[in-house]
């Protein structure tokens, strides 16, 4: 007890200055008597003897079995048990039991270090008393033959030391130092043996260790000569070096170790097996075929319970007096991210008062992972934007403090989730959550998901139906996060929306025509339940589209309004000569309002023909004797709309064989209403030049895309057509052909639909240009039939 003493007392010193720094360190020798005085912690602590009670001082460790007390009457730190340093910590150099004294009333925590002396209780020994080896007597000197290792559980110096051998003239004696520092020794043939003289040989094998005083154990080994089967296994190696993860399922093969034998028959047939003495944790975790050779995973491994494996294996052959190969495997166990933090609140407050000065300690924890390096190096961490921060006292000591001032009418409670994550890759996290009690007050306003809104809505919409949808958030609780929705400003009093107050649902009140109301705006406002309420608006910009939802209308020409006939000719007009002209308008828009000029039906033999894109009514051919005198027919006007409107104009004309001032006064009549402004051709114009930009942006747009893939390719690039336009057409003996895009950069036929007579092509003449017109050479770009085209196109 005296020597315990004396190695104490440094250590004690060591404790009164860590002191200062918040934890005591003692230690105390093993194996010493239940209640064996550790330290004084009421005296180191500065604790009053009286109030040690009333403050409720504990002990907090993470053992299942708690070695030590504290005497409450006197403060001192007494052993509560027996204490085996080799049961508590192996064969590590340093045995320290770590445990936190906390004390309340007010809350303290102090860390507790003990170091448990080694005391040299244990002699180091081996797993048989005697073994027996058989070696050829043709081994040649420097021969090696592995034996037992002794096992001694102390530490430190105490731990073993060494071996010893008697003196032999054949044997020698190598201590080994292996990768997990135990010592192991081998025996080395210094002399060739000689079996007719000395046919066995009796050796006694020492081990020490270095505690005071010395303790050993001894281990008789006989050694018999043996005489044949002179050539013993050899390994590839002498020692194999494997790295092994932690958690591999069972069956994973370890190596594939090799050893032959240049002897032939059952001679040279090896077979191996595990060296005795085999570890228990070799046993019960590994495997060896003993045909093949292949150490396989039998058992679970875990870097925490072993780090490495050293396995020494022995092959052998199945002749007579067989002399064993040896070889070592040295497993090196590589950490897996297997455990998760392990976070333990030690103390905590469940309640605090709003007026809590920041620095208040609400609750203490402790952080620890089983992992070692970064798999075992974790942080604790909480939610951004809580009025708390965590604190590392010291260690993996954590402390959640107070940060910020609370208000009880503001936050009612805040759920603080604390998570520890590892280092590791990938990292394990473990948390857990404390509830603190503080209440609400009406300091946020509603937000909308977007700073505004746009609404495109089709003209013709049903009444009352549902349009829109608005919505908004506030982070406040019960009425002061409940939201109301409302119009606001001008656009109430207009009646064109509604709003469901709940739900921020927007309906239509009325069906809009877009040739009334193109556009409008109103807001919405977003306010809460609170006292007093708070609230929020959003601007939404409505833009109406256009719908195909007018006709045609068809002006009267001005013979219309000042005749009560048709149109009258005389027989002699030329080819071309303009008869009348149908005007028409359409409300709608673009293309909606884009009109076509056609013939209900076609006769071969008609001498009268419309303008697509004009109206105007002209001769075809010549006027023939054969002829009749009057004729009708109708003209159907047109718009691109989906799906297209169209009226229809009934036209009547008249021939007359004399009368020179008909024609007179016809062509007076056909001069003031050309001079009248054409609306339609207005509109085309306009209609081409919108579709002309918008066809050359497409195109800049496809032209840009491909020189990105080609890289050297620029401009248009005729033969490949990568423009994604609608269709293709050009006019073609008399015929309009149209194209589609196939998509691969070709073009196919889509339809082909006749023009005029093979005779008379002014037809071609006539059709203005369309939106995007582009006129080049497509050389090659189409096959119709058998006849390659080669003329210009139009693009529309």
């Amino acid at each position: 007890m005296r020597k315990c003493r004396r190695r104490c007392l440094p250590l004690l010193l060591m404790s009164l200055w860590d002191l200062a720094l918040g934890q005591l360190r003692y230690s105390v020798s093993e194996e010493v008597e239940p209640g064996t005085f550790v330290g004084n912690i009421a005296k180191d602590l500065g604790l009053d003897l009286v109030l040690l009670n009333s403050r409720g001082l504990k002990l907090v460790s993470g053992a299942a079995k708690q070695p030590f007390q504290v005497n409450m009457n006197s403060g001192l730190l007494l052993t509560n048990a027996r204490i085996d340093r080799e049961e508590m910590c192996a064969q590590s150099p340093a045995c320290k039991l770590v445990s936190e004294i906390v004390i309340d009333n007010p809350l303290e925590m102090h860390r507790l270090e003990v170091d448990i002396v080694d005391v040299n209780d244990n002699a180091p020994s081996f797993v048989d008393s005697e073994i027996t080896l058989s070696i050829f007597e043709s081994a040649s000197p420097g021969s090696r033959f592995p034996v037992q290792k002794a096992v001694d559980p102390d530490s430190g110096t105490n731990a073993l030391k060494g071996y010893t051998l008697n003196v032999n003239p054949n044997f020698d004696l190598n201590i080994l130092t292996d990768p997990d520092r135990s010592r192991a020794a081998e025996l080395v043939l210094k002399a060739a043996l000689d079996r007719e003289r000395a046919p066995t040989h009796n050796l006694i094998l020492t081990a020490f260790d270095g505690g005071d005083p010395r303790r050993s154990g001894t281990l008789q080994i006989h050694i018999i000569v043996q005489d044949a089967n002179d050539n013993a296994p050899t390994f590839d190696q002498l020692v194999y070096h494997v790295k092994l993860m932690e958690n591999v399922p069972v069956g994973t093969t370890v190596v594939q170790l090799h050893a032959t034998d240049p002897d032939e028959g059952p001679n040279g047939d090896v077979t191996y097996y595990f060296n005795k003495p085999v570890p228990e944790s070799v046993q019960r975790t590994f495997s060896l075929d003993e045909r093949t050779g292949v150490i396989t995973v039998h058992g679970m491994i875990d870097f925490e319970e072993a780090t490495a494996y050293t396995i020494s294996v022995a092959a052998t052959d199945r002749g007579s007096f067989s002399v064993p190969g040896h070889c070592k495997v040295l497993v090196e166990i590589s950490d897996v991210n297997d455990n998760a933090p392990d976070l333990t609140i030690t103390s905590q407050v469940h309640s605090i008062a709003e007026d809590a000065k920041p620095g208040t300690v609400i609750a203490l924890l402790i952080v620890s992972d089983k992992d070692s390096g970064e798999n075992g190096n974790t942080s604790c961490s909480l939610p951004p934007g809580l009025p708390f921060v965590l604190e590392n006292t010291f260690n993996n000591h954590h402390s959640l403090v107070l940060r910020g001032s609370l208000d009880r009418e503001s936050v009612e409670h805040y759920e603080v989730t604390l998570t520890a994550v590892d280092g590791g890759s990938p990292p394990l996290s473990a948390s857990t959550v404390i509830s603190v009690r503080v209440s609400d007050v009406n300091d946020n306003c509603p937000k909308f998901t977007q700073p505004s809104y746009s609404l495109h809505l089709a003209e013709n919409n049903v009444p009352g139906a549902q349009v829109f949808a608005i919505s908004a958030a506030d982070p406040d609780l019960k009425e002061n996060g409940h939201l109301t929705y409302s119009l606001v400003g001008d656009i109430v009093r207009g009646g064109f929306v509604s709003i469901n107050s709940e739900n921020g649902k927007i309906y239509a009140m009325k069906s809009f025509d877009y040739e009334e109301i193109k556009y409008f705006r109103f807001q919405v406002q977003g306010k809460d339940a609170g006292v007093p309420p708070l609230s929020s608006n959003v601007s939404v910009d409505v833009f109406i589209l256009d719908q195909n939802d007018n006709a045609p209308e068809i002006l009267p020409s001005y013979h219309q309004i000042h005749s009560l006939g048709g149109e009258v000719i005389p027989r002699s007009v030329e080819p071309g000569y303009l008869v009348s002209k149908i005007r028409a308008v359409d409300a709608d828009s673009g293309y909606n309002a884009w009109l076509l000029y056609q013939t209900g039906y076609s006769r071969d033999n008609s001498p009268f023909k419309v303008g697509l894109y004009t109206g105007e009514i002209r001769t075809s051919r010549p006027i023939r004797e054969s002829d009749a005198a009057d004729h009708r027919f109708v003209v159907v006007v047109k718009d691109h709309g989906e799906p297209a409107l169209s009226s229809t104009v009934t036209v009547t004309i008249s021939l007359s064989n004399s009368n020179a001032e008909i024609l007179t006064e016809f062509r007076k009549d056909s001069e003031t209403e050309h001079s009248i402004s054409d609306i339609n051709l207005y509109l085309v114009i306009c209609i081409a030049v919108i579709s002309f930009i918008f066809l050359v942006l497409v195109i800049i747009f496809v032209a840009l895309r491909i020189y990105r893939v080609n890289g050297s390719q620029t401009g248009y690039n005729q033969q490949h057509c990568a423009a994604t336009i609608g269709s293709l057409c050009y006019f073609e003996n008399n015929y309009k052909v149209c194209l589609r895009n196939s998509g691969n950069g070709t073009f196919e036929v889509n339809g082909v639909y006749p023009m005029l007579s093979e005779n008379n092509t002014s037809e071609r003449s006539s059709v203005p240009p369309a939106p995007g017109h582009k006129q080049q050479s497509i050389d090659d770009l189409l096959m119709i039939g058998e006849d390659q085209v080669r003329t210009d196109f139009r693009l529309y």
